[in-house]
């Protein structure tokens, strides 16, 4: 009775003895397999810049610069206002007109007016010239209005007024609305080249130039400055004399932004500014922008 009673005893211990060995060796492969999962899943971030491929830069709508775009437009040869119509009076020699009223305009040889044509009515205004050599790069035009042809009346056409966004007056020209194809979206993008220019003008007349501003650049077509390119802006270089000998020093140009070409002609474009990090001005310099304007561009 003894004896069974200790092989008894025994088993139990050795059972205790067994299930302990067999937890602690369990404990310590969990303990090894947690280890090694978090050894895995240790993973050591350093700040990186992510460019992405110009194909997948978000491409801006149209809408978003449209009334820009329906304002202005530049012609480059002035032959062309020569030869368009343009606004003679109003009835009974009104010089002020406003939609509704009529105009009688004059037509040059050999133009013809179907009934109900319409046209826009444009302004002119600046001439864009070189800041380097002087040359005449455009000539800037407003629209005004618009206006649907009625009829003829001797040497004169009269059209009736159907929009004026500032009051029509004598010497407006009449043209056709721009034809070609239109751009939904406008896909931001480095310039092919590197290219140089300057800002010309503000079409606005605003004096300060800051973010969301339409600016006029002396590039182009020519230059292979389409819809789309982005383009650096940089604060012209300061002049500053030199204390001890009189000379003029210039000082080197400073970075001022990024501004996005929405319009181009044969040698002046149309940019918004996208970016300002400090105010620009007429005569500050554009030029080719790094690769990280992509990015700046994605991140906005």
């Amino acid at each position: 009775m003894q004896a069974g009673n200790g092989k008894r005893g025994m088993g139990r211990h050795g059972g205790r003895l067994a299930g302990g060995l067999m937890m602690i060796g369990a404990l310590v492969v969990a303990s090894l397999a947690v280890r090694d999962v978090a050894a895995k899943e240790v993973v050591h971030l350093s700040p990186a810049v992510r460019e992405l491929p110009a194909d997948r830069v978000s491409p801006v709508p149209r809408r978003e610069v449209a009334p820009f775009l329906n304002l202005y437009r530049i012609v480059d040869d002035p032959a062309v206002l020569e030869r368009a119509r343009y606004v003679v009076a109003g009835e009974e020699g009104q010089q002020l007109m406003a939609a509704g009223d009529t105009v009688y305009v004059r037509t040059p040889e050999g133009a013809t007016a179907r009934s109900g044509a319409r046209l826009a009515i444009y302004r002119p205004g600046e001439t864009y010239r070189s800041p380097d050599s002087g040359e005449p790069l455009g000539i800037e035009l407003r629209r005004v209005g618009d206006a649907r042809w009625v009829r003829r009346e001797g040497e004169l056409d009269v059209f009736a007024i159907r929009e004026a966004r500032q009051e029509i007056r004598p010497g407006d020209r009449l043209l056709p609305y721009r034809a070609g194809p239109v751009a939904l979206h406008f896909t931001p993008r480095l310039p092919s080249s590197s290219v140089a220019g300057h800002i010309l003008g503000v079409p606005e007349g605003v004096h300060a130039i800051g973010r969301h501003t339409l600016v006029a650049l002396d590039l182009g077509r020519s230059d292979d400055v389409t819809p789309g390119t982005l383009l650096a802006l940089q604060a012209a270089p300061a002049r500053v004399s030199d204390p001890l000998d009189d000379a003029t020093r210039r000082l080197t140009s400073a970075p001022a932004g990024l501004a996005m070409v929405v319009e181009s002609f044969a040698r002046v474009s149309y940019a918004l500014v996208t970016e300002a990090s400090r105010p620009l001005e007429v005569g500050d310099v554009v030029s080719t922008p790094g690769r990280e304007a992509l990015t700046s561009w994605q991140r906005r």
